[in-house]
């Protein structure tokens, strides 16, 4: 029978978590099984008839075990795959409907589409109603898909067709030994659980590179799989590999000599006319020189990396532990992307994730964010959550536009936010999938600074529903969705901060093109937070320009101080920033009340020292 669209709207996710918990369960009972079996043909030493019969019957015994354990964990493979392309179908309905709704049109339950907006002034079809149509369309090809795939793995299985990627060499009984490219989070943090924890380790110390990108598995495995590679390891043949950091070294040193030498060679082509060029610049000079300065900033951004994880220095600090979930670099952009966590969000039962905006790089603006992370959890306590059980996530995993005079212009470009969203998606749903497997819940917030907050307000539009529990943008030029409806959490749980003065960036939004979406501070149902840093150390007062009729001077001033405020969301001691710590906290912002409260207690302190 054909998938309908009617089909499609009564899909749910919550009888296939249930189903993938039994066949994990299934799967670690075989498993246990399988080990014992193991265990006891190694435990028998004597000979004779009886014996060898014995052995050849837990030898059979093992085959078949091999094959049930191949088998369930095969289903639960295709389960949790198909739990992630439902939930993936779900949140596309969701950003669809949404998007209907703005557009003056309905989709009704057998996938017909009404409404006013749904006709052109010539009669015929709106693009709206057009791309309603057609997502609609698109959206039942994806669930016939997910439904397909679904149903030929488990014909596979009950075929016992199934195979697990099994070659000679294989030493993972049961799953691949390594993690398939194509796998969603929720199958990588499935198949993660079902190894043992000798193949996890082997994993982690000897092919960190394979599993260290991985979204869906644990905190903890990420960041050692993570620190190998930047520090170095011994990979599985016994080889030593120096590990991203010194291999970013030896390239600078490299550089630095390529530079000299292509130096010497100009100065000799000046000495000798004949070989002299007329340009201004001698291009393999520049060339030299530019390979030299991406190699300086590449080695600082790791350097940067190794600086602020570590653990030894944070935690004489009285910081909590810092877990590097990953670091990558962009051959295309040329930048260093990183993702840190202070506290471990597979045991916090409140965790966030702050996405920065333009200029954000890793060599300068890491130790910024977890400076602020660092302040994020102490105030946390203010909202009555022990800040031991809370997680904040500094994100600097996307190439964000950079914010030089000379690409300032891609701050109007909505490709890097496109280019990101994607990823970060399936960076949270990674968080929720791992927690998952282990029983483990907790609220979880996503904190959007600037363009960070369009890259994670097309995110929203992407991930499934139930990942994040709580939206919070600051500062934006735009909300990646021209409706709250579209972002797969509550309406109630989205938020927006905002400066009443000198933050140019969040009047952008007239500015840019419609994909950055609509400016957030108008959105219908959102909810405000405080925009209060007046008692930020770094707070500018108003500007009062000289009395005079000059409307150029007023306007100097407007363009001197535009940008006072855009990073004054995350300045000490102010109420926004306190607001931000009451929603991770699970809580409301603050009322006038609380804060007048918390002000006369910091003044307390601050007079008795």
């Amino acid at each position: 029978m054909a998938i309908t669209w009617a089909n499609i709207l009564e899909w749910e996710t919550r009888p296939l978590d249930e189903i993938a918990r039994e066949l994990l369960e299934a799967s670690q009972g075989l498993r246990k099984a399988y080990e014992k079996g193991e265990d006891d043909l190694k435990a028998v030493q004597s000979e004779g008839e009886a014996v060898t019969a014995m052995r050849a019957t837990t030898i059979t015994n093992l085959a078949s075990l091999e094959r049930a354990l191949t088998n369930v964990n095969g289903a639960l493979m295709a389960i949790e795959g198909a739990r992630d392309g439902v939930a993936t179908v779900m949140s596309n309905i969701n950003t669809l409907q949404a998007y209907a709704s703005t557009n003056n049109c309905t989709i009704l339950n057998d996938g017909s589409v009404v409404g006013e907006g749904s006709r052109t002034q010539r009669g015929g079809k709106s693009p709206a109603r057009f791309n309603i149509e057609q997502g609609i369309k698109d959206i039942i090809e994806q669930a016939d898909q997910v439904d397909t795939e679904l149903y030929h793995a488990l014909q596979d299985i009950n075929n016992d067709s199934y195979t697990d990627g099994d070659w000679a060499e294989n030493k993972v009984i049961g799953v691949p030994d390594l993690p398939q490219p194509n796998w969603s989070p929720s199958q990588n943090a499935a198949w993660w659980k079902s190894l043992t924890y000798e193949q996890q380790q082997f994993l982690i110390h000897h092919r960190p590179d394979d599993i260290r990108h991985l979204d869906g598995l644990p905190a903890l495995a990420r960041s050692l799989a993570n620190r190998f590679a930047l520090e170095g390891y011994v990979d599985a043949n016994g080889n030593e590999q120096p590990g991203a950091l010194a291999d970013a070294e030896k390239a600078v040193n490299d550089a630095k000599a390529k530079y000299q030498a292509a130096l010497k060679k100009s100065t000799d082509k000046e000495l000798n006319p004949a070989l002299a060029k007329n340009d201004y610049i001698d291009p393999e000079v520049a060339t030299a020189k530019r390979e030299l300065d991406l190699a300086l900033e590449k080695y600082e951004d790791l350097k940067a990396i190794k600086r602020e994880t570590d653990n030894d220095v944070r935690m004489s600090n009285g910081l909590a532990p810092a877990y590097l979930l990953d670091f990558n670099y962009d051959d295309k952009y040329h930048r260093t992307t990183a993702i840190v966590s202070a506290g471990n969000p597979d045991t916090a039962t409140h965790v966030s994730t702050l996405v920065p905006g333009i200029g954000t790089n890793v060599r300068g603006d890491l130790d910024y964010y977890m400076d602020f992370n660092d302040r994020l959890r102490k105030q946390t306590a203010h909202a009555g959550v022990n800040p031991n059980n809370v997680a904040t996530i500094s994100y600097l995993g996307y190439v964000a536009p950079k914010n030089d005079a000379e690409h300032l212009y891609q701050a109007a470009i909505i490709g890097y936010a496109d280019r990101a969203a994607p990823k970060l998606a399936r960076f949270e749903e990674g968080l929720r999938a791992n927690a998952k497997v282990n029983n483990h819940n907790f609220l979880n917030t996503l904190l959007a600074h600037s363009y960070g907050s369009t890259t994670s307000g097309k995110s929203m539009t992407l991930v499934a529903p139930g990942t994040v529990d709580r939206f919070v943008m600051c500062g934006s030029p735009g909300a990646g969705a021209d409706t709250i409806d579209a972002y797969n959490v509550s309406r109630e749980h989205v938020y927006v901060s905002s400066i009443p003065t000198s933050d140019a960036v969040q009047d952008l939004n007239t500015f840019t093109p419609s994909g950055f979406g609509s400016d957030p501070r108008y959105l219908d149902g959102i909810t405000h937070l405080s925009g209060d840093v007046t008692d930020s150390e770094n707070y500018v007062p108003p500007r009062v320009p000289p009395i005079d009729d000059n409307p150029l001077i007023h306007q100097a001033y407007r363009f001197v101080h535009a940008l006072d405020h855009h990073m004054a969301y995350f300045d000490e001691n102010t109420r926004t920033s306190q607001d931000f710590a009451n929603i991770v906290a699970g809580g409301n912002p603050t009322t006038d009340e609380e804060w007048t409260a918390l002000e006369e207690a910091r003044a307390n302190k601050a007079s008795n020292r």
